[in-house]
């Protein structure tokens, strides 16, 4: 090719080049300014599909940044936004925005038996306010202290939910037969005190428990009932399952350390199925020696605040 053609084909290479820079910026300018300008609707309080219903109604995008603890909107809802509502935007503008998880929650604290001094520490300790107090007679709670509360203890609830107290006014009248806690307890104590107080006391035996044998797996009616009138008390025990009389091992555990108190359960596994055989709040440190008695192989499952954290194989 000759000198001149060579420089011709490279001036028009150029040409082109130039034509298609300002085609191209022509073409970008256009599509920019084609789109409108639309305002950012209001998303607060909106569900994540409100949300996305409004947005897409203005054309606009939306991307979810995270969630967040907020008491005051309901989990689900957006709580803040960005470009903020009523700014002014282009079409296709994508819309950050963060929802809310609801309260922080927390575990309610076992209560029962403290002074009213340490249950409002307990309380408070936990995220909690002190709500309500009132005062009964009991048996089972030592007068000043703790007989029920509500929430009841290992419930979830929001952080500075209230906690209403009912404080024991110590054992009633003569006259007024209140009933004690025999659940967890020998059943010959229960008798003693059944043959006592002159109360019928109707036993029935659940073969299938893991506790060790002639142990109170639940009454009727509850502790600290009043059965001045009908003398009548109704308890379960645990059984020997149809085989002689043993003494049931022990399933020992210490709460790990720091951190607030945990809610802990332990299920037993064995040839017969899974079943739960301890669950309350303890404190950090606590050890706990849990009775059980096994069918064959068996394992313990343990869970803290809901979440299994280990598995052991038991005899």
């Amino acid at each position: 090719m000759k000198t001149g053609d060579k420089l011709k084909t490279a001036a028009l290479s150029a040409a082109g080049l130039v034509v298609l820079y300002f085609l191209f910026n022509w073409v970008m300018s256009a599509a920019i300014h084609s789109r409108k300008q639309v305002m950012v609707p209001d998303l607060l309080g909106k569900s994540l599909n409100e949300s996305i219903s409004l947005l897409s109604s203005a054309n606009l995008g939306l991307k979810k940044e995270g969630e967040e603890y907020d008491q005051s909107l309901p989990a689900g809802t957006v709580i803040r936004q960005n470009p903020l509502a009523g700014m002014p935007v282009l079409e296709g503008k994508i819309v950050r925005v963060v929802l809310s998880q609801g309260g922080e929650m927390t575990f309610v604290p076992d209560l029962f038996d403290q002074p009213v001094r340490s249950a409002e520490i307990a309380i408070r300790s936990s995220g909690l306010s002190l709500g309500e107090e009132s005062s009964r007679f009991s048996v089972v709670a030592a007068k000043g202290n703790v007989v029920s509360q509500d929430p009841a203890a290992g419930t979830i609830a929001e952080k500075d939910s209230i906690v209403n107290l009912v404080i024991s006014a110590g054992p009633p009248a003569k006259d007024i037969i209140l009933v004690p806690k025999f659940v967890g307890k020998d059943i010959i104590q229960a008798g003693k005190w059944a043959e006592k107080n002159s109360v019928e006391a109707a036993v029935t035996e659940d073969p299938l428990s893991a506790l060790a044998p002639g142990i109170v797996i639940s009454q009727s009616p509850e502790a600290d009932s009043d059965i001045s009138v009908s003398r009548k008390l109704t308890l379960v025990v645990s059984g020997h399952g149809g085989s002689a009389p043993v003494v049931g091992n022990k399933f020992h555990y210490e709460v790990p350390q720091g951190g607030d108190n945990r809610q802990v359960k332990f299920t037993l596994i064995d040839e017969t199925g899974e079943r739960e055989i301890f669950n309350g709040i303890r404190p950090p440190g606590s050890k706990l020696e849990v009775p059980y008695k096994p069918t064959g192989r068996s394992k313990v499952r343990i869970y803290i605040n809901g979440i299994l954290v280990e598995e052991k194989e038991v005899q």
